[in-house]
């Protein structure tokens, strides 16, 4: 009942009823709707039908765990052992008028002092001591000691030993106000900014102090202003709580009283008593952002944790979730096992009790407790062991929280890899299982902070038990810096200013650096993944290079994601398809999903190599990933989807011949050939949104001849670039006017001369030219002077459709030619048709066998002829240059020109067979 009295002070529990009613804090209660059971100390409301004991109505009115609500309740245990901070300290500080005199002279009115319950501590040595009491929901944790007399050689503060840092001061008198909360480094400002009518805290243990469990969710939805002194430790520590805090609080910003306290380590109360501000010149400081700095930790791959045997050492790693078990656990967090009656054998008497929680420091005890056969006399047993009672019999035991615990399978979270591309294979044999109290999401990367320890039931399998899980999003808080991104910005032309960029990559890639592998490759970085274009549409590239061997494929886009740190590289012929996209499978009898490491990637960039070597079946599944931006996966329990929206290059050489030798692309009549060799689907063709050829040099020229040119732009910023390209949302880009229709235009004189059998071009187009625009902008930096927006011009859309055209008309593609040799065997001229009218009058056989076939051979064309080898061949040669049909091999296919022929004849001509072959004769 101890807390209850305390949280409901106001209230008589000294009546003698069982029920007495008090309010309740649960919902909006003016009138008592809730009762306090005082026999069995229980809570109990009658309108929303809350009831807890007292440690469970510790953690929900306060948002903390259970097994913390019990440390409360301890802290109170240990208090009632003591005399009353009300009639001792707080009443000797009053009964003190020169000491109580010595504290006004902090600015602080009587009042204050009241309502902070002040008091006077003394030391061993009988000296005095200003007493500030750490009260939590009316239970002291902490008496702190200010030297107020300054003693010599003593400290300016100081806490009772062993007491924990990170409490609220005052936090009973600041958990119930809503208006904008100040956070000060100590306890003397805290009092002062009270006084003054500021709604002000501090955090126990000085400027390097963050919020602890039992007040960190207090701060959820507030709007916080930090305050700290002018000097270092305050700038070291105002960062540090900010990024504490900056996840919980609604907003955080800091005001520098610099601006008038000039002198080092000159804090708040100087401000106001030193320099005689007032309350309103402390508000009119400028209420600054944050600036966005990375935060520095010690972390450790998994890798290298259990090489160097990090067992039961705390560890910090940055990890993706490549698989996780469809079954949780649910153990128990807080037990209490009590003696129910006397027995022979046993150290405990009836009545007697210990409790056992799970914390941190002994959380690895939960891998005991989850196996699957666990029975509750297991469980107990176990239980028993851990708090130290061995096997004492009649023990029954009183489960009072229970955690859910959840199993994944993590591996190292890189951004990026070597030159090399890597076997997916190999990832998962670095990988280990994970147990924690967070759900993690399949493909998703997290901080964690955890221990490794030998699994007690799996022959001592290494495994990891997480203390703390946070999921990692880089696009919260990001911030661009406008001095690196603006290295990428130059005047010109879009040309010129390409040309800027291009020869700074030469500095990191190679002075022989290809312009137009170069430029493809860079503008899938800069993509966006989505944007508005009519509507929301895919925004992320996938492009297709194919190109002789030795030209720089990899070596281009390999150094580019060293560059910017972003990326991965997979190998299409060493990886199997589960490697790749993942799969279900069971282990020791549980269901685990795995994702491979194409969508552990999500909104990321792959970078697929040696596609000749891919498996049909996962060429058919990333059609459905590039479809739908999901990864589909049947599973026992029903598909799992995953979201896999990438950035994709995709690398390869032409085909071999069946001999295995290599064949260039020279050698090919067109481009289109040696890529549907590869791709073989139209559908998937279509899916891509760019293709570059890139043949064997003619002559080759000593690199050493050449001399980099232009300005390298520092790695720093193309890192801080991708970044930003990373953190781009939909709303980011923006289309001048008139731009979007353009687009449209510029598409449709692109199909005009590239649309064809050759799915690239089409009723998409629009599409794939609005992406390469946007990429364009995006790595030209082309935004507005906040540096949050992508900006899309006609100009830049120009280059781009200039770009297009390189790409698909040259002597190696060969498109346009392809487009010219497409459209003659799908339109048909009048001097054509009187040809074929005059084909079909010498032997309409051949054209009525045809008219009902798909394909046929050149040997069942002759047999239906009745015609000589050289009257059939004279037909058949003429139809083959009409175009009326189309030969790959020994198969003939009649063509759509040879329908729309048929379509047009006069077919009532009156066929002579005999005339045709006497014809032939001739």
């Amino acid at each position: 009942m101890k807390y209850f009295e305390k949280y409901f002070s106001n209230v008589d529990f000294y009546t003698g009823a069982e029920e007495v009613e008090v309010l309740c804090p649960f919902h909006d209660d003016t009138r008592p709707s809730a009762s306090i059971n005082t026999h069995k100390s229980l809570f109990h409301c009658f309108v929303c039908g809350e009831g807890y004991n007292e440690a469970q109505f510790i953690a929900k009115v306060n948002d903390i765990s259970l097994s913390d609500a019990v440390k409360v309740l301890n802290k109170l245990d240990e208090n009632a052992s003591q005399t009353d901070w009300q009639l001792t300290e707080k009443a000797e500080l009053w009964a003190n008028e020169a000491f109580l005199k010595r504290v006004e002279e902090l600015g602080l009115s009587r009042n204050t002092i009241d309502k902070l319950d002040l008091g006077i501590i003394k030391d061993e040595l009988g000296r005095l001591w200003l007493g500030i009491p750490i009260i939590y929901n009316g239970v002291i944790m902490d008496k702190r000691s200010y030297n107020l007399l300054k003693i010599e050689n003593e400290p300016k503060m100081k806490a009772l030993p062993g007491s924990k840092s990170g409490f609220v001061f005052p936090y009973d008198l600041w958990k119930n106000d809503d208006r904008t909360t100040y956070i000060f480094e100590g306890e003397k400002d805290t009092m002062l900014a009270r006084e003054l009518g500021i709604n002000g805290i501090c955090l126990t243990g000085g400027a390097g102090a963050v919020p602890n469990e039992f007040v960190l969710n207090s701060f959820k939805d507030r709007n916080v202003i930090i305050c700290y002194d002018n000097d270092k430790a305050g700038r070291e520590g105002s960062l540090k709580l900010y990024n504490a805090l900056r996840n919980v609080a609604k907003s955080i910003k800091y005001v520098d009283i610099s601006e008038v306290v000039k002198e080092d380590k000159g804090d708040f109360h100087d401000f106001i008593m030193k320099y005689n501000k007032d309350i309103f010149d402390f508000y009119a400081l400028a209420e600054r952002d944050f600036p966005e700095v990375e935060i520095k930790k010690d972390y450790i791959s998994l890798i290298d944790a259990l090489a160097n045997n990090k067992i039961k050492q705390k560890l910090t790693s940055v990890v993706a979730v490549n698989a996780t078990f469809e079954e949780a656990y649910a153990v128990p967090k807080y037990v209490k096992l009590e003696k129910e009656f006397e027995t022979k054998k046993g150290m405990m008497l009836a009545g007697e009790s210990v409790e056992w929680v799970l914390e941190e420091h002994n959380l690895h005890q939960l891998l005991s407790l989850v196996e699957q056969d666990a029975k509750t006399s297991q469980v107990l047993a176990k239980i028993k062991q851990f708090a130290g009672i061995g096997d004492e019999p009649a023990i029954k035991m009183t489960v009072f929280e229970y955690a859910t615990v959840y199993k994944s399978r993590i591996t190292d979270a890189t951004s990026n890899v070597s030159f090399n591309s890597i076997n997916v294979e190999d990832e998962d044999t670095k990988s280990i299982d994970l147990y924690s109290y967070t759900s993690m999401t399949v493909g998703g990367q997290y901080e964690i902070e955890y221990k490794l320890h030998p699994h007690p039931s799996k022959n001592q399998k290494i495994v990891a038990v997480a203390s703390k899980v946070q999921e990692l999003d880089s696009t919260v808080n990001f911030k661009p810096d406008k001095t690196l991104l603006s290295q990428f910005i130059s005047d010109g032309t879009v040309e010129e200013r390409l040309d800027r960029l291009y020869q700074s990559a030469k500095h990191y890639i190679a002075k022989h650096l290809s312009y137009e592998l170069w430029l493809m490759s860079d503008l899938v970085f800069n993509s966006i993944l989505e944007f508005d274009y009519g509507q929301r549409i895919r925004g992320a590239l996938d492009v297709f290079i194919l190109g002789d061997t030795q030209v720089g494929k990899s070596e281009t886009t390999s150094k580019l994601t060293e560059l910017y740190n972003f990326g991965h590289f997979l190998s299409l012929k060493t990886s199997t398809t589960v490697g790749l996209i993942g799969g279900s499978n069971k282990v020791d009898g549980n269901w685990m999903n795995t994702i491979g490491a194409i969508p552990r990637q999500h909104k990321k960039l792959v970078v697929l190599e040696e596609f000749s070597g891919a498996k049909p079946e996962f060429i058919k599944t990333m059609t459905d990933i590039r479809s739908s931006g999901k990864l589909r996966l049947a599973r026992a329990a029903g598909e799992m989807n995953v979201p896999c929206r990438l950035r994709m290059i995709t690398i390869s050489n032409p085909i071999n011949d069946e001999n295995g030798n290599p064949r260039h692309l020279s050698s090919f009549p067109n481009g289109v050939i040696p890529l549907m060799e590869l791709i073989k689907s139209a559908e998937d063709v279509a899916r891509y949104d760019g293709f570059l050829l890139i043949p064997k040099p003619k002559k080759r020229v000593n690199p050493f001849s050449y001399k980099l040119q232009g300005t390298k732009i520092p790695k720093e910023a193309y890192e801080h670039k991708i970044k930003w390209v990373y953190t781009r949302k939909p709303e980011d880009v923006v289309f001048e006017d008139g731009v979007e229709s353009y687009i449209w235009e510029q598409a449709e004189r692109l199909n005009s001369v590239f649309e064809c059998n050759f799915p690239l071009f089409g009723t998409t187009t629009s599409l794939k030219l609005a992406r390469f625009a946007v990429a364009m902008a995006s790595l030209l930096m082309n935004t507005d002077e906040t540096f949050e927006k992508v900006i899309v011009t006609k100009e830049i859309v120009d280059y781009t459709v200039e770009f297009m055209f390189k790409l698909y008309d040259n002597e190696v593609f060969k498109l346009r030619e392809y487009k010219e040799e497409y459209d003659n065997y799908n339109t048909i001229t009048t001097e054509e048709l009187e040809q074929v009218q005059e084909l079909y009058r010498r032997n309409s056989t051949i054209f009525d066998f045809l008219e009902h076939q798909t394909m046929t051979t050149s040997s069942n064309l002759r047999s239906v002829s009745g015609l000589n080898a050289d009257g059939f061949n004279s037909i058949f040669n003429k139809m083959v240059q009409l175009k009326l049909i189309r030969l790959s091999g020994v198969t003939v296919y009649p063509t759509e020109k040879f329908r729309l022929a048929l379509s047009k004849i006069d077919r009532s001509v009156q066929i002579n067979t005999t005339d045709s072959l006497l014809d032939s004769m001739l």
